[in-house]
């Protein structure tokens, strides 16, 4: 049977908040990778990455004549934050001419009903889908018994029961690089996923593929992975795509004292909690000397009344002392920043961007949460809200339980920003125009 494994193109698709990333499809490889071992012709095709019309991929999918179509809304790097607009990739779906087309992503783990109604998709898988596809396509005409799995039932729509999450990550083979064009993705650069889940409970985080238990693998087969991609691709730098690299620091040092026995030279990146820093301040002078020059921290705010409200269990002591164990390091540090979040007024705002200025840290973008179905923010929303699901999401980024509108919002913070740099009446001052017109 040959099947053919697709990552469509996202860069047209309608965006209003979230940038399309050119990462890896780890997960799809993943699924590519089973199906080989499990003697399956596929071929995997990263449409986003070589930026594909529809035109284009059913041209190739029409060449490579597959039984089965397997292609995914959100690639493993978007599984927390999707990308809300998919009319294009309904699009798709109605016109490819496959036998049998199976969806993967968040999309269909949270409103799988939702999706089956505005598309010709035949299947949909909830949750971690690598398992549960290689169980699927052996079982194609027996689909009821199979766990994780939406179908059609001639004009009804069934959901089978939850499948179990993935407890043995180690099982799982080495995602099927070979399969992707890896020059495409920058020079030497690769993500690796090496952990999966988050014991944390923050509101406006979609944690639907792999909601509840928290499981990693073992240092020997991360090591063994970065190896591979170092020797077999000349990757030069991994960014752990982890939603929480630090969750279990013996595991984080084991790794570093391997990377640094094997004499592997790799630069790489991960996302941090604040108070993980803070429980584990030797460790991260020791993920620089294994190569980390990359830490990104979820400061989100910095009141702890906007702290409490998305429950980020942090408060403002520990992002101070975060950040001033980071300064003693050579660790470039990146700062993910949300603006009106629920109970956000101009109080809180000026105690985010007093905390960033006494700091001095370099804040790129301030980003509105976005109530995605399937998390505590979206359950906030209004009944009437909640029907429109996941079609205006993005334009109602940062209205949930928020004191003023986002235009509002961002006006009083560059406001903030302008008077603290420039005084106030520094629509008066000459160096403001020309900082203004620089940016």
């Amino acid at each position: 049977m040959k099947v053919f494994i697709l990552n469509p193109n996202f860069n047209l698709e309608k965006r209003v908040i979230m940038n399309v990333r050119y990462r890896q499809p780890i997960s799809l490889a993943i699924i590519a990778a089973i199906l080989k071992n499990s003697n399956y012709q596929v071929k995997l095709l990263d449409a986003n990455v070589l930026n594909y019309s529809n035109a284009q991929v059913i041209s190739e999918i029409d060449k490579f004549q597959p039984q089965v179509l397997i292609l995914t809304s959100t690639s493993i790097d978007r599984w927390e934050c999707p990308i809300a607009h998919l009319d294009n990739l309904y699009s798709l779906i109605d016109n490819i001419k496959v036998e049998h087309k199976i969806l993967t992503g968040a999309h269909g783990t949270v409103t799988p009903k939702w999706i089956m109604e505005r598309c010709k998709v035949d299947f949909v898988i909830r949750g971690e889908p690598e398992l549960i596809v290689k169980e699927l396509i052996d079982n194609l005409d027996d689909a009821k018994n199979v766990k994780g799995v939406s179908w059609r039932d001639e004009r009804k729509i069934v959901n089978n029961p939850n499948a179990d999450r993935i407890s043995d990550l180690d099982r799982l083979p080495l995602p099927a690089y070979d399969l992707l064009p890896m020059k495409k993705y920058g020079d030497g650069f690769s993500i690796i996923m090496t952990s999966r889940g988050c014991p944390y409970a923050c509101s406006y985080c979609l944690k639907a593929m792999s909601s509840g238990l928290y499981v990693a693998q073992l240092p020997e087969r991360v090591v063994e992975e970065l190896e591979y991609l170092v020797n077999n691709f000349g990757i030069k730098e991994v960014f752990f795509q982890d939603w929480e690299f630090l969750i279990n620091p013996d595991r984080v040092e084991q790794i570093c004292q391997l990377l640094l026995s094997k004499n592997i030279k790799i630069k790489w990146g991960c996302n941090v909690r604040a108070d993980d820093i803070v429980r584990s301040p030797t460790l991260i002078g020791l993920m620089n000397r294994a190569g980390c020059y990359r830490i990104n921290l979820g400061l989100e705010s910095a009141s702890d009344k906007i702290l409490k409200n998305i429950n980020k269990k942090v408060s403002q002591i520990d992002l101070q002392k975060a950040v001033d164990i980071l300064k003693d390091t050579d660790i470039n540090t990146g700062f993910y920043v949300l603006l009106n979040c629920p109970g956000e007024d101009k109080k809180t705002i000026r105690e985010t961007i007093d905390f960033i200025d006494k700091n001095n840290l370099k804040v790129k973008d301030f980003n509105f949460p976005v109530a995605y179905p399937g998390t505590p923010l979206f359950e906030k929303m209004s009944e009437s809200e909640q029907k429109d699901c996941w079609e205006n999401i993005e334009e109602r980024a940062g209205t949930v339980e928020a004191q003023m509108k986002p235009f509002w919002a961002r006006l009083y913070l560059r406001h903030y920003k302008f008077s603290q740099k420039f005084g106030s009446v520094y629509f008066l001052k000459f160096k403001f125009w020309v900082n203004l017109f620089k940016r």
